[in-house]
């Protein structure tokens, strides 16, 4: 028997996903213990009847109606209620978080990818903590952007000790620091969403200006000059040379990794030393890598097994790569997985996805695209993804590229589990549901469709979950069949 007196409803997570009405833990146990909450529209009504029930619901604050009069003075107010109440509890807080209480207006208002936009966050002032510039780094991303990053004397914040904080860009730098920063200048510090440092304020003292760090003329990785570009009133350094083992090195790193084609062992480090070794200078170049293999085994911390496990895993990216992965790991600007895989559900082959860029097509246009993403999409240099797909070296697989298979599962949401038989693996089968228009959650709730799982008696968490709540439990072959799943 569960001890309702004890358990707490999981409102800092509901707040995270913006999701109150859909929890799952109220979802679970109204059908556990036979009530529902669909018959209230109010969020306030859904968390007074859990409440009822023995639950602990976290306090929150109900504003019932809004004076555009005096509405500043209830803001304050209401935070003010809300720190006292979290300190009382021992609640860790950062922010609030308004919300419509109307469900139903909620629903109507939609959602992108990232959040539901019936809510909107807002974090409270951070607690910052004084100390001493020491330096102005410079680090590389894989555009060959430089990145100023803030050194300065270490400093206790919750808990942990901070001595670096990134400055983001030149523009963001000149206006924290008043100019390019000086040794000794003083900083205020503090950690954005209680995770990240970053510098709140700097000292201005105009007779120090002479103290200056200069500014950074040379790359810190090549040597070779630095410019300033200027974009949308934002300016960056960049390296001007092309051929940058820092860039080449980030932008390798990106396109072997997870958000890539998740080529295993092909780490950073592995990456840095294949380039000092003069044998990967460029994309391409990674799939050459089988000719050096003879000497690659006799190199300090390499083996014949390890090499063969590496060169295995390029051969298999390369002849088994999704196109939203290729996509995605090119490292167009602000284009990431969840935007590649929308492209795919636009283009279903690499040829039809850069005709579309040839003949000018408005990227801007597709839902969850914007001009700044029209832009980068369209001004990316595509001629090594070309190199590699014209000559054969890249095989798409076809698992999300059929793009006009009708889309049989739009409305359905699936949870996985267990071991899988049929597809290689959870993402496999994840892509064929997102592809098919499901959707695949975490946990059971009541909102699952369907539970796959191979192992229909399991006892698993999972499994009790959907029996529970009556959720079918499918096995792949029954989802196969089912749904006509190839």
């Amino acid at each position: 028997m569960i001890n309702t007196k004890n358990t707490t409803i999981g409102f800092f997570k509901a707040i995270r996903d913006y999701n109150i009405e859909d929890y799952l833990y109220m979802e679970y146990f109204s059908k556990l213990y036979t009530f529902s909450l669909e018959e209230y529209n109010l969020l306030s009504e859904r968390f007074a009847h859990i409440r009822n029930y023995g639950f602990n619901v976290v306090p929150y604050v109900f504003y019932p109606t809004w004076d555009a009069a005096d509405n500043q003075v209830s803001l304050e107010i209401m935070i003010d209620h809300l720190k006292e109440t979290a300190e009382r509890y021992g609640y860790p807080i950062d922010g609030a978080v308004a919300k419509f209480n109307s469900i139903s207006y909620g629903k109507t208002l939609g959602e992108t990818s990232h959040h539901f936009k019936n809510a909107m966050a807002y974090k409270f002032y951070d607690e910052t903590y004084e100390t001493e510039l020491i330096d102005i780094e410079w680090t590389m991303g894989r555009t060959g952007v430089l990145t100023p990053v803030a050194v300065f004397k270490p400093i206790d914040i919750d808990g942990s000790t901070v001595e670096r904080a990134s400055l983001h860009n030149v523009s963001v730098m000149i206006e924290t620091l008043h100019g390019h920063g000086w040794k000794g200048q003083k900083v205020e510090v503090f950690k954005a969403n209680m995770i990240i440092p970053q510098i709140a304020s700097a000292e201005l003292d105009d007779d120090r200006c002479k103290y200056y760090f200069e500014r950074v003329m040379v790359c810190p990785v090549c040597g070779h000059e630095v410019i300033l570009k200027n974009d949308n009133g934002t300016t960056f350094a960049v390296c001007s040379n092309d051929t940058c083992e820092g860039k080449l090195i980030n932008r390798l790193d990106h396109f072997c990794g997870k958000k890539g084609l998740d080529i295993k062992g092909l780490s950073k480090a592995t990456l840095e030393k294949l380039i000092d070794w003069g044998w990967v200078k460029n994309i391409p170049s990674l799939f050459a890598l089988n000719d050096y293999r003879d000497e690659w085994v006799l190199k300090p911390g390499f083996g014949s097994k390890s090499v063969d496990k590496i060169l295995n895993a390029i051969d298999y990216s390369r002849n088994n790569c999704k196109l939203h992965q290729f996509i995605c790991a090119l490292g167009i600007p602000l284009i990431g997985s969840s935007a590649s895989k929308e492209l795919t559900k636009y283009y279903s082959t690499y040829e039809n996805f850069r005709m579309a860029i040839d003949i000018g097509v408005q990227f801007w246009g597709y839902a969850n695209f914007g001009m700044e993403m029209h832009k980068a999409i369209v001004n990316f240099d595509y001629s090594e993804a070309d190199a590699l797909v014209q000559s054969g070296v890249i095989t798409f697989n076809s698992i999300i590229e059929e793009t006009t298979q009708e889309k049989s599962l739009d409305g359905l949401t699936f949870v996985i589990t267990g071991k899988l038989n049929h597809f290689k693996n959870r993402d496999a089968i994840k892509a064929k549901i997102e592809f098919l228009g499901g959707k695949v959650t975490g946990s059971v709730s009541g909102n699952t469709s369907y539970l796959i799982n191979n192992d229909k008696d399991s006892t698993s968490s999972k499994n009790k979950s959907a029996k529970s709540l009556g959720i079918p439990i499918l096995s792949e072959e029954d989802f196969i069949q089912t749904f006509g799943v190839e």
